[in-house]
């Protein structure tokens, strides 16, 4: 090695395995100018490396977007095309893309940010799910694990002995696993983490992860027994329980003593998060001190602290985008890349694989038989074994572990990663056709105001989001009129958006036993004002506290559920802008939008948008009782408007509301002869309405065309503080004919969407009556 110039690496084959000797300053190029080649060293290789991942997985991506397949697997996929398999295999593109020195640096990078992944994951749980799984979770885990062992033990010692290749028998176990964190991955990705089916799922797989770990414990020091001495498991039995006591009763209060000083949703300060940093890899080099994965020891550090919004959602937010969006699909795609198809080529290919395909039919008997023992409907039953079936992330951590180990083949690895692909992507495929989240609550009968029984008061489910929704919220509560006789029943849902593969929750509000994840999650004033409102109410108001916490995307189905469990008729949500005092608009919440639409789509009852504009347009609250809150309502015919008067002539019962309604005549324009008369009915219910009431008025306006509404409605706006109008209305009809030229929500229909522009200053309700199907 004397004469050294112009030589920058040499690489040999030692023990079968490849190596690699370089110079450790070969880091940063001098440039190409100055006679260097930027891919001899390590930075431009890594930076070319992440570079070609991303762009050819989100070109995999784009081509599988049809199948809807989890992440997961795409990413997989996309390594499997970069790997020796299919791209790899041009010896030039290897070469110069992915150099034998740049798989350790690229290696340990991956590897960090998995770690640091598992840790955000660890904080998204609730750790309080243990304590919620009943007994028929608890047996379908567990008898969920024991047959797919049976069946692989079996086929296992069947074939082994005629074929020593067949993988360890570590790989029973691990292929009748079904870990907590795959499933609640693959659940966020389908949209039904906090459906029933998929809380039901996320139990029992924390069931099966529970026993595999245990069982992989003991496994592990018997086998070390077997192979050395009875004495030399005794020193892991007694370092690890007292890593995780290091973990529980000192890294677990620093850390929390650390964020004791941040107050309440202030951003984190940077010497803290640097702090909470270097315990997570402090605990990472403990873990592995002991024999534990980083990885593993991060997840449950994760898990013990307190996922609230100082602590979990302050880390979430600074580390998610990176670890979860980019350096997680650095890992998948670098699993990927270890596949290798040209290895199945031998003859115990096909005996292996009735090893591992034993374990998913075992995972599969012994997930649908308990489930249709326990009497749960086919095709729930049916979703369900599908879900247990999936493999995930961690999965796939313990393939590569195990490979890199020379636990088991690189045979066995690429055989389990196409086993995982096939399974797990066409599972994904029937769980969506088999189960519809809607079903639940998407049946004939759709409960209506119309149909309520104003005798036995009227059942409302009303959608908060933050503390500045409460007062418009209790002041359209006691517009409804609530009085003792025709009391309001109301369901508020206190809704926190939670972010990826988090166990999600909805629970009911104790006032005497708050649950500690309602604490950690919701603003307990927020309760505490609609408590304090049904002691004014003194009778005529019942309310009860829930409080949801789950994904934007399924927020939806918590709502729909709770809706009918409490036999609700309209459901209030409030609209996604709000105005300051200037009157400028802002979307400061913008999941509600997405929560709204879904609600529209799906809800099983009548729907009540609130644009609240009482800030700028000074609107009085009719809570204090010092001058008349005055309502209008705009009648154009058809359901909705319906289902809109008979809210609106309730509220008129109230002895300091005024409700004006009026109703729109199109000119020279004949609608439906059912529609007509079932719009007549409720008209004759408001002029009997109308008799020996001074607040009630009528009015009648023809129109012959949108902009002859709109002047009519211009010429009103000062008159009012809250204006009621149905979602849909006939879009031939002339009174709206021209309005749709400009639409920034659609979603409020025609009319809706031009009084929640900025141009008006009272308040709106839209309201929509669900079809009945």
């Amino acid at each position: 090695m004397n004469n050294t110039k112009g030589l920058r690496s040499a690489k040999g084959i030692a023990l079968g395995d490849q190596m690699v000797c370089q110079y450790v300053h070969m880091i940063d190029s001098a440039g190409f100018w100055y006679g260097d080649d930027p891919m001899s060293y390590t930075t431009p290789v890594l930076l070319a490396e992440i570079s070609v991942i991303f762009i050819i997985s989100g070109l995999t991506h784009l081509l599988m977007r049809p199948l809807r397949q989890p992440k997961i697997i795409v990413q997989i996929i996309a390594g499997i095309i970069m790997g020796p398999s299919v791209l790899g295999q041009s010896r030039e593109y290897t070469e110069a893309l992915f150099p034998p020195g740049s798989k350790l640096l690229f290696s340990t990078l991956v590897e960090f940010g998995f770690m640091f992944h598992l840790f955000l994951l660890g904080l998204r749980i609730n750790a309080s799910l243990i304590k919620s799984i009943g007994r028929k979770a608890l047996i379908i885990g567990l008898v969920g694990n024991m047959i797919p062992m049976a069946f692989g033990g079996t086929a296992y010692k069947i074939l082994k002995p005629n074929n020593p290749s067949i993988g360890p028998l570590n790989l029973v176990l691990i292929n009748s696993m079904t870990s907590f964190i795959g499933v609640t991955s693959l659940l966020d990705n389908l949209n039904i983490l906090n459906t029933e089916i998929g809380q039901f799922a996320s139990s029992i797989s924390l069931v099966s992860d529970t026993c595999c770990w245990l069982l992989a414990f003991v496994m592990r020091n018997v086998d070390t027994a077997l192979k050395y001495s009875p004495n030399k498991p005794l020193p892991i039995l007694v370092l690890v329980p007292g890593y995780y006591c290091i973990l529980f009763f000192l890294l677990r209060p620093l850390s929390i003593w650390i964020f004791c000083s941040t107050p309440v949703k202030a951003p984190i300060k940077e010497n803290h998060f640097t702090a909470i940093l270097c315990i997570v890899m402090g605990n990472g080099v403990l873990a592995e001190y002991v024999g534990e994965h980083a990885w593993l020891g991060a997840f449950v550090l994760g898990l013990s602290l307190p996922n609230g919004p100082t602590l979990g959602a302050s880390l979430i937010k600074k580390l998610d985008i990176l670890c979860t969006e980019s350096l997680l699909q650095l890992y998948c795609t670098a699993k990927g890349f270890r596949t290798l198809f040209s290895s199945m080529a031998k003859m115990s290919t096909a005996k292996m694989e009735i090893v591992i395909f034993a374990g998913y039919i075992g995972k599969f008997t012994g997930t649908i038989l308990p489930s249709i023992y326990y009497k749960m409907p086919f095709r729930e039953s049916l979703t369900l074994t599908l879900i247990m079936c999936c493999k995930g992330v961690l999965e796939l951590a313990i393939y590569s572990t195990w490979e890199t180990s020379q636990i088991m083949t690189r045979q066995t690895y690429t055989l389990l990663i196409i086993n995982m692909i096939i399974i797990t992507g066409l599972a994904s495929i029937f769980i969506r056709h088999l189960y519809d989240t809607s079903a639940r609550y998407m049946g004939d009968t759709r409960r209506t105001i119309s149909d309520s029984d104003q005798n036995f008061g009227l059942r409302t489910l009303v959608c908060i989001h933050s503390e500045e929704n409460v007062s418009s919220l209790t002041n359209l509560l006691e517009v409804s009129n609530p009085t003792k006789e025709s009391p309001i029943f109301v369901s508020v849902l206190q809704l926190v958006e939670i972010t990826r593969k988090a166990a999600s929750i909805l629970v009911k509000h104790d006032r005497q036993h708050s649950s500690s994840v309602s604490n950690l999650y919701c603003s307990g004033h927020i309760g505490n004002a609609f408590d304090h409102y049904e002691s004014y109410s003194e009778g005529s108001v019942m309310i009860q506290n829930f409080k949801a916490i789950a994904p934007c995307a399924s927020m939806h189905d918590d709502i729909c559920t709770l809706a009918v469990d409490q036999k609700t008729s309209i459901i209030i949500v409030p609209y996604h802008k709000t105005w300051a005092i200037d009157g400028t608009a802002k979307a400061n919440t913008p999941f509600i939008r997405t929560i709204n639409k879904n609600l529209l789509k799906k809800a099983p009852c009548s729907i009540g948008v609130l644009v609240d504009r009482g800030q700028i347009g000074g609107n009085p609250s009719v809570l204090n009782g010092n001058s008349p809150y005055r309502i209008a309502m705009l009648f154009l015919g058809g359901a909705d408007d319906r289902e809109a008067l008979l809210y609106s002539i309730r509220m008129a019962g109230h002895p300091n509301v005024s409700l004006t309604v009026v109703q729109f005549i199109a000119w020279g324009y004949k609608t439906n002869s059912y529609q007509e008369n079932l719009d007549k009915e409720v008209l004759n219910e408001l002029r009997a309405s109308i008799v020996g009431k001074r607040r009630i008025y009528h009015k009648k306006e023809t129109v012959r065309r949108g902009l002859d509404t709109r002047h009519v409605i211009h010429k009103m706006a000062d008159n009012f503080d809250l204006v009621i109008v149905g979602k849909y209305h006939e879009p031939d009809s002339p009174v709206t004919l021209g309005l749709r030229e400009r639409s920034e929500s659609p979603e409020l229909g025609v009319l809706g969407d031009m009084l929640a522009s900025s141009v008006f200053q009272f308040s709106v309700l839209v309201v929509q009556q669900q079809p009945r199907r």
